[in-house]
């Protein structure tokens, strides 16, 4: 088969990184070295290149204390310029020998890295566990050319690096990854010749260029995927080799198809400035900073009222708080509001045809594709001066994250630094296909962004005002089409910060009724469904005791039948292509050959629950969004939860409701 990836693969599918990957992994000590060097011999250039004399005063500059100066009077030139030169020569030997033996391939299982000369590491990511697949490109990497690739694979530390690859090979990179993880998340792993590296051609490869095209359908001039604007629309052909290079640089890698549809999402510079203006970072800091300078003000005036040593010593006294409480919070809070503002420049979103691919950055640019399927949950939050300006924000959970970074890390998780209500509709149908993708579904999620009083939404109880305080109005709760395979669970609360989070029955882990202290002394409970750990929060509290029971009863039928259906289905697709490669009557196995990877999970149906997924890697839905649901056999005889009851879906048994101690 020809050669689809970029570089040449030996005979176990290996291939190598771009040759000045060295120069970004470990070069840069060749740069200041030369650095050094450069600014101890400035003026000896000056004095060769420049002028034959030098004043006095600059010639005492350059013999006192020069590290050049002192080099030359003792005689020892040709032996440091030896030196030096022998230390290039060794770091350039080392960085070649490196680069060597850093080598990566994609097979029909996993993406795979080994670096490391003395010690050697080999990194595997299994392509049914990637999470995203991440292009990040410093402001010198732009500038040489070369993009670093970040496969993010599900548990901690679980990643494998790419650094670096040209920009174009490290785009059709992705897509082979992308698209491979797709056909094995769907059953349908391709086949490799002898161990190679690449994928077969599937029907989303042009067999005549090999590059990735749309299946049939899609939007036209879908493959072949060059640099893009901000708005979407290829460059075309470059004209030569500089101009290749220059709309490289300018990459804004935005889904050509996305922007023909119109599912293209961008944030206008002027709106994110707005939003970080108004946002509850920028209010404290400046809330901060009035405070200090209110204080000062204040003491000034009494200063005044003294003499003339009283205001010596308040100006010493003011000049030393400043330097110890507002420098330091003055600079972490530019800080937080710089970094939000590089990771909201030219912030894009867009569909492709196996992930949801998201980008932004101003110096440093990062576009990240995540898988359909991969996103547990989503929350959009406004905060209350963005309310008259309709602005959301949207975060998602998924798996792929440290336990710090999963809720510390409030930059991370952002797929939408600021939008309007219409762009929040769109991300999530995005991110969640099957969520918003009707006009009822378009509809609840306006209705559950800004609406008063939605339908369909269980609300707070008598009395939860003391746990709610003024959040009781909006607090409500909904199972969206709970007969569907896109069933979704739907939780509105807030205040001072309003926010609707989304989940789909099919990413629960487990649910959970509990009732605290204050909420048993007022008749409450609190309902809430587990997923991965991260910024989403999927709860309502304040609910009244009995609709907290049967809002528990049927959720857990719903959450029972959705992830039973879609066991059932993959069991089927199992069992479907067994039978197709098992031998023909009379014919008997080939020694030593075994039955697909995919097929040796077997899923048992049990009579009155199904096998719920594992926490990190809940399959994707392979019936389409909207589909109906077959109940499984049982799901109906859910018993009614205790008053502090969980439901855990983890467990190869039937769940069984657990009153917490």
């Amino acid at each position: 088969m020809t050669d689809r990836l970029p570089g040449t693969a030996d005979a176990g599918g290996w291939r190598r990184l771009h040759p000045l990957s060295p120069l970004l992994r470990g070069g840069l000590a060749l740069i200041v070295i030369a650095g050094v060097i450069v600014a101890n011999a400035r003026d000896w250039l000056v004095r060769i290149f420049v002028t034959d004399r030098i004043d006095g005063g600059m010639t005492s500059s350059v013999e006192e204390g020069d590290p050049i100066s002192e080099i030359m009077n003792r005689g020892w030139a040709l032996p440091a310029i030896g030196i030096a030169l022998g230390v290039i020569l060794l770091i350039v030997l080392f960085s070649w020998v490196a680069w060597r033996f850093h080598t990566y391939r994609i097979t029909g299982e996993a993406v795979e890295a080994r670096t490391g000369v003395l010690f050697r590491q080999h990194r595997r990511a299994p392509l049914e566990r990637i999470q995203s697949v991440n292009l990040q490109r410093s402001l010198l990497a732009r500038a040489l050319g070369l993009t670093k690739i970040d496969i993010v694979t599900a548990g901690q530390g679980g990643k494998v690096e790419l650094a670096y690859l040209g920009h174009r090979d490290a785009k059709l990179v992705r897509e082979q990854i992308l698209g491979a993880a797709a056909r094995k998340r769907g059953g349908d792993a391709e086949s490799f010749e002898g161990g190679a590296a690449e994928p077969q051609l599937s029907a989303t490869t042009d067999p005549a260029t090999g590059l990735p095209v749309a299946p049939a359908g899609a939007a036209a001039g879908f493959a072949a995927e060059g640099p893009t604007d901000f708005t979407g629309v290829s460059y075309g052909v470059p004209a030569d080799r500089l101009t290749e290079c220059a709309r490289d640089f300018v990459d804004a890698d935005i889904d050509p198809a996305s922007a023909a549809e119109g599912s293209l999402v961008r944030v206008p510079v002027g709106r994110l400035i707005g939003s970080i203006l108004l946002s509850w970072e920028s209010l404290i800091a400046i809330g901060l900073l009035a405070l200090v300078l209110v204080g000062g003000l204040a003491g000034l005036l009494r200063a005044l009222s003294e003499n003339g040593e009283g205001l010596v010593r308040f100006a010493s006294s003011m000049a030393l708080g400043m330097m110890v409480s507002l420098v330091p919070l003055v600079l972490v809070f530019a800080g937080i509001l710089i970094g939000q503002f590089n990771k909201g420049f030219n912030f894009a979103i867009s569909r492709g045809r196996d992930a949801v691919r998201i980008g932004a950055g101003l110096t440093s640019t990062t576009t990240e594709s995540i898988p359909y399927g991969r996103i547990h949950a989503v929350e959009a939050r406004q905060p209350l001066f963005w309310r008259p300006f309709g602005w959301w924000k949207l975060r998602i959970t998924t798996a792929g994250h440290s336990v710090a970074q999963g809720g510390q890390n409030n930059v991370q998780n952002v797929v939408l630094p600021v939008g309007r209500e219409d762009d929040v509709v769109r991300v999530i149908d995005a991110l969640l296909p099957g969520a918003g993708n009707e006009s009822t579904g378009r509809s609840a999620l306006r209705d559950g962004l800004s609406g008063s009083h939605p339908a369909g939404y269980l609300g707070a109880g008598p009395g939860a005002g003391w746990v709610l305080w003024w959040g009781r109005r909006r607090a409500g709760l909904r199972i969206a089409d709970p007969e569907l395979q896109s069933a979704t669970l739907l939780v509105r609360r807030g205040f001072l910060t309003r926010s609707l989070s989304v989940m789909p029955i099919l990413r629960a882990q487990s649910i959970q009724l509990r009732r605290p202290l204050v909420h048993r002394a007022l008749g409450l409970a609190s309902l809430a469904a587990h997923t991965l750990l991260g910024p989403v929060r999927m709860e309502m509290r304040g609910i009244a005791l009995a609709d907290a029971q049967r809002e528990f009863d049927a959720l857990s039928r719903t959450v029972l039948a959705v992830q039973g259906a879609e066991a059932e289905g993959r069991a089927a697709v199992v069992a479907a292509r067994v039978t197709d490669e098992a031998p023909a009557a009379g014919e008997a196995l080939p020694v030593g050959e075994a039955l697909p990877a995919d097929a040796a999970p077997t899923v048992h149906v049990a009579p009155t629950v199904d096998v719920a997924p594992t926490v990190d890697e809940t399959p994707a839905v392979d019936a389409a969004p909207g589909a109906p649901l077959r109940r499984p056999r049982g799901a109906d005889r859910v018993s009614a939860p205790d008053p502090a009851a969980t439901l855990d879906l983890n467990t190869d048994s039937a769940p069984r409701p657990e009153r917490e101690q």
